[in-house]
């Protein structure tokens, strides 16, 4: 009679065998190029936003840095945190951000002034905030970080060169600050437009500062 103790015994072993081939097998499969490909495409899936915000910053930046489009933008961003402090609605600030850039591109195309047209939709929901009265002392701040900021890049864009590279470094970089505030809060916007605007609000001041560092003197 076979003795019980050697069967037992082979069939560990067999068991140790499949187990160790099965972790070699997972090992294998975890440091394939096409897994580490797979983790790397699940890893910017989750960071969507700030994918999104290198994109804008390297179309905003296509020809070059530029005072007068940074200014722009950050008159942008302003309104579209105003807009959703006075609606009242943390996901309409992405709706906010496609209304404002397709009201910028109309205003070109019919002879408008895109940047008043922008200054007169902030001024129109600073009002209707108020009105509304959903969160007054929101409205208020946003309205006043509105003012603040557009009025930096408003005076960049009418400034020699150098100045207005500076101006709109300081304007970027302040509403960086200002998403990272809200970020921290989590309120008025969602965190997904806090990390996008960051990566562009904060991609937009360094390329600025580093031409006026590198602009050769007058």
């Amino acid at each position: 009679m076979p003795d019980a103790r050697v069967d037992h015994a082979g069939a560990q072993q067999k068991l140790s065998s499949v187990n160790n081939n099965t972790t070699n097998l997972d090992t294998h499969v975890h440091t394939h190029p096409s897994g580490r490909a797979a983790a790397f495409g699940h890893h910017l899936l989750a960071r969507w936003p700030s994918v999104l915000g290198v994109l804008a910053l390297l179309l905003n930046n296509a020809d070059g840095p530029d005072p007068h489009v940074t200014g722009m933008i950050i008159i942008i961003a302003s309104t579209c945190y105003l807009a959703a402090a006075a609606i009242g609605s943390r996901r309409s600030v992405w709706v906010m951000v496609v209304v404002a850039s397709v009201a910028v591109v109309l205003a070109g195309l019919t002879g408008l002034d895109p940047t008043v047209t922008m200054l007169v939709m902030g001024t129109g929901f600073a009002i209707f905030g108020f009105l509304r009265g959903t969160d007054r002392r929101e409205v208020g701040l946003q309205a006043l970080a509105f003012v603040g900021f557009s009025a930096i890049a408003l005076t960049a864009m009418m400034s020699s060169p150098t100045v207005a590279l500076y101006l709109a470094a300081a304007a970027a970089l302040g509403h960086t600050v200002w998403d990272v505030v809200h970020f921290i809060r989590d309120k008025v916007v969602s965190r997904s437009l806090t990390e996008a605007c960051f990566v562009l609000d904060l991609g937009l001041g360094a390329v600025l500062l580093l031409a006026a560092w590198t602009m050769p003197p007058l």
